[in-house]
């Protein structure tokens, strides 16, 4: 999960990831509450609440924006495939909710220390059976894709047959080289003598994100 890094336009809309299709836009009303899991007995705990909002869901992402946003809190994102134990509840007297366990995105904004954060959307006016029945449906294709070595979040269908008598890239005979073109062996290309752009900034931050998901698989072993 992560908090304010949803990228958005002037207009407030969901600039996404490359590849991301928005697959299910909740009704207004939606509250979300972020709050730390009791048995974790953590002596600084993380809670979030606001009251009102709309909650997404895409291909990539549980995405969720408040209809007043402050300094404070401007967004919420989890992968989709972060989220554990999802389910739905109700109380006796008040509305519908849907949420589960997250782990947390290292640089997300949730402390180190915290190794997951409990999540729920409470759904106001109606829609969390629709949430979760496009979630799961979601969940089980990602899943899918994973076992079949796919991108998970830009292709939820197999690939096609493979046919094994596919032509090659030449239509010359067996080992002869293709028109204008050497029978002689390229020399390598040149080795740079310094690093790409944004070599150090790129290593320093593996480095940090390295860092923090240690921390929170020693603080989930404590």
């Amino acid at each position: 999960m992560s908090i304010n890094w949803v990228m958005l336009t002037r207009d407030g809309e969901i600039v996404p990831i490359p590849g991301e299709k928005i697959l299910h836009t909740s009704r207004p009303r939606v509250s979300l509450e972020i709050t730390t899991p009791k048995e974790l007995n953590i002596a600084n705990p993380y809670t979030l609440k606001v009251d009102n909002g709309i909650a997404y869901i895409t291909n990539e992402r549980v995405i969720y924006l408040p209809i007043r946003p402050s300094e404070n809190f401007k967004s919420f994102f989890a992968p989709a495939l972060n989220f554990t134990d999802t389910h739905v509840q109700s109380s006796w007297i008040g509305p519908w909710s849907w949420g589960g366990t997250v782990r947390p995105v290292p640089g997300g904004g949730i402390p180190m220390h915290i190794p997951r954060i409990e999540v729920k959307f409470v759904f106001r006016d109606g829609g969390h059976s629709d949430f979760q029945n496009k979630y799961e449906w979601l969940k089980e294709r990602l899943h899918h894709a994973r076992e079949m070595g796919l991108n998970p979040g830009s292709n939820l269908e197999p690939p096609p047959p493979y046919e094994d008598n596919a032509p090659g890239p030449s239509s010359g005979p067996a080992g002869s080289a293709p028109a204008g073109t050497s029978d002689q062996p390229r020399p390598p290309p040149p080795v740079p003598d310094e690093p790409p752009p944004d070599y150090v900034e790129a290593q320093t931050q593996a480095i940090s994100t390295q860092y923090e998901e240690r921390v929170r698989q020693d603080a989930e072993r404590q």
